[in-house]
Formats: C-alpha cells, sequence, structure tokens
C-alpha cells in the first residue's frame, strides 16, 4: 500500500515535470505502448495520459527529451510489476503452511519440512528494492534537468531573479544525497548469511531485512518526490501564460 501510494505521487510528479519541462507528450500515445506488451508499462503511461489530458495540447519544446522523462512509463511500469509480484509472494506465505515439523492430520503424519523458507518472499521484495530504486533515480534526474542551466527555455537553475542567483542548484546536493542512501538500501542482503547451528541451518533468505529495507527506500522516495513536485511546480511558475491541464493544475495547486 505504501508504495502504490508513493508510485501515485510520483506519476503526479512526473507528470507536472512534463508540463514545466515543456516534454513531448507523443511518448505517452497509447499505439506505442500497445506495440510493447508491457502490462505495468502500459498501465503507467495511461495513468500519465490521464493526468495530461486537456483539449489542446500545448507544442513540445524538444522532439526527443533526457530519458528519466521519455521512459517514465518503462520506470513506473517495472514498479507496478514488482509491486504485484511482491503482493503475490505475501499472499501465498499467508496461506501457506509453514511450521516444521508439519502435522499432517488426515494421514496421521508428522513429517520434516522446508515450506517455513521463505525465498520467494525475500527475492520479491529485494525486486521491489531495485524496482523503487530505478523510480528514485529517475525522479532525482528529472530533478537536476529541471534545475540545471536553463533547459527548454527555463530561466538558469530556475531562478527567477537571474543574474548570480544559483536558484535551486544547491538542493542537486541534497538530492544526490538521498537518493545515494536509496541505492545502498537497494544493495540485496538475501545473500548475506552464515552456516549456523552445527551446519545444519546453511542457508537463509534474510526475508525481514529484505521487507525492512523497503519500507526505508519509500520514506526516502517521497522525499525525491517532493523536491520533483517543488521544481515542477517552479518551472510552471516561470512559464509566462502557461495553461495546465486541469489535473495538473489541481496538482500544481
Amino acid at each position: 500500500t505504501d508504495a502504490l501510494r508513493a508510485l501515485a505521487q510520483q506519476q503526479q510528479a512526473g507528470a507536472l515535470t512534463m508540463e514545466g519541462i515543456g516534454a513531448n507528450r507523443t511518448i505517452l500515445d497509447p499505439r506505442l505502448h500497445m506495440a510493447r506488451p508491457a502490462a505495468g508499462q502500459q498501465q503507467a503511461a495511461k495513468v500519465l495520459h490521464d493526468l495530461l489530458a486537456r483539449d489542446e495540447a500545448p507544442a513540445p519544446t524538444t522532439l526527443q527529451d533526457p530519458l528519466s522523462i521519455r521512459c517514465m512509463p518503462s520506470i513506473h511500469g517495472a514498479l507496478i510489476e514488482a509491486i504485484g509480484q511482491a503482493r503475490q509472494a505475501v499472499e501465498i506465505e499467508l496461506n501457506a503452511a509453514a511450521d516444521n515439523p508439519l502435522v499432517l492430520g488426515d494421514d496421521g503424519l508428522v513429517l520434516s519440512t522446508g515450506n517455513f523458507h521463505t525465498a520467494s518472499l525475500a527475492l520479491a521484495f529485494e525486486t521491489l528494492g531495485l524496482a523503487i530504486a530505478q523510480c528514485a533515480a529517475a525522479s532525482a534526474a528529472r530533478f537536476i534537468q529541471l534545475t540545471g542551466s536553463g533547459r527548454n527555455g527555463l530561466p538558469k537553475y530556475l531562478s527567477p531573479v537571474g543574474g548570480a542567483s544559483a536558484g535551486l542548484v544547491p538542493l542537486q546536493k541534497t538530492v544526490t544525497s538521498i537518493l545515494a542512501a536509496i541505492r545502498h538500501k537497494a544493495n540485496p542482503v538475501m545473500l548475506d548469511f552464515l552456516a549456523v547451528s552445527e551446519g545444519v541451518e546453511d542457508h537463509a533468505t534474510q526475508t525481514p531485512l529484505a521487507v525492512a529495507k523497503c519500507a526505508g527506500m519509500i520514506a526516502l522516495w517521497r522525499r525525491l518526490i517532493a523536491f520533483e513536485l517543488m521544481a515542477a511546480a517552479q518551472a510552471i511558475d516561470l512559464r509566462d501564460g502557461f495553461t495546465l491541464a486541469p489535473r495538473t493544475a489541481a496538482i500544481h495547486t
């Protein structure tokens, strides 16, 4: 649930960035995404398309935007798929008999089992963590694009006063620091174990660590989303006479 909420916020921030930077919206054409049978990507593209929907789309300021913008449906779609896999893995465990030994009452047997070993659950959350890190990295990249040296006709550093003003550039250091923390947490933990119990327990999944680090990554990712929203809103404010789509206007306010 937390990951889905953060993803919804990320898609709103991404849409606002597309407005602020004057991105080419043809990347959201449903026909492009039907050509790649990736359900998550198609779903993500539709969300962005709907957020930006209006009677007449503004002319793009460039033909091809940076990949952190152009590939948003693919990046967000991968996270949608990873969330689905994590949910499925959790549901399996919630409905599983993981006792050892396992009592088979109908057969009058008590058998040793390895059903407690949650390798699939750990792997699902490791994958989820990597997908979150991908989204976070793209969000950080878009922030740097927005606050850079006047891309797509925007004032340098998104400074409303110009001159020697550093604008929002100092915040790039904060953004990269947060991303570094996310990338650190994204490193897999499920292979970090030693044999214990006289070598009987010589394999482990580290599932609690894999789940816990995802929670920490989501909290950090939300901070990056906030930075992106701030920069995108500033970019929009600095575009004279620019009219937003109804849904992005609601996000902006």
